[in-house]
């Protein structure tokens, strides 16, 4: 099961996530563990998703190969 499939079985219902997408250069540990070469681009994330009673459920950091990955986003007027 995935983190959100989980945490609906027990009831929690993620209400809203907040998203922060950048860039930045691997380090070398993350380019060791990547494949990748020191100093290679990285693709960023930082999410923190809250549920109906606004207490934040998840925390993540994520780094991704620019050379392999993508962010593809769509934005609705609301």
């Amino acid at each position: 099961n995935g983190l959100y499939q989980s945490l609906r079985a027990r009831g929690v219902h993620i209400r809203l996530a907040r998203q922060r997408i950048g860039a930045r250069s691997a380090t070398r540990a993350e380019a060791q563990l990547l494949d990748e070469k020191p100093n290679a681009p990285l693709l960023t994330m930082a999410r923190t998703a809250f549920d109906d009673s606004g207490t934040a459920v998840e925390f993540g950091n994520h780094g991704y190969r620019a050379s392999r990955y993508y962010f593809d986003t769509t934005l609705v007027d609301r």
